[in-house]
């Protein structure tokens, strides 16, 4: 299957730049990075992975991933609840600042181990 991926996170975008569609929105947040796949789903790509991925909370990270189909088709109904859903979770929790480079390096290395455990998924599933 083939897909794209909508993210903010420089670090997934260097290393699947030239090997997958990347839509990489350079210094967006992590809630607006929701918003763009929302904006996606209303156009009938479907999200293959979920938006609130791992264990860290909305607002502890500033870095997002996820996988969408390659092309639109139809709405898919389940894709726009999935967003509605975590960007009203998302929004319940304040984006937190003043991290460290460190800590910033930290984050953008677990979402892109978190993707990468969804393209790994994603490949073995076709």
């Amino acid at each position: 299957m083939k897909f794209r991926i909508i993210t903010n996170n420089p670090l997934v975008n260097e290393r699947y730049e030239n090997k997958f569609l990347i839509d990489y929105h350079k210094d967006i947040t992590f809630l607006k990075t929701l918003e763009v796949v929302r904006e996606k789903v209303h156009l009938g790509y479907e999200i293959l992975t979920h938006p609130l991925t791992g264990s860290i909370k909305p607002g502890e990270t500033p870095f997002k991933s996820i996988i969408i189909s390659e092309k639109p088709s139809t709405l898919n109904f389940d894709s726009l609840e999935l967003i509605e859903n975590a960007i009203m979770t998302t929004r319940k929790f304040p984006l937190k600042l003043g991290w460290t480079d460190k800590i910033l390096g930290d984050f953008k290395l677990i979402d892109c181990d978190i993707i990468t455990s969804g393209i790994e998924s994603i490949n073995q599933n076709n």
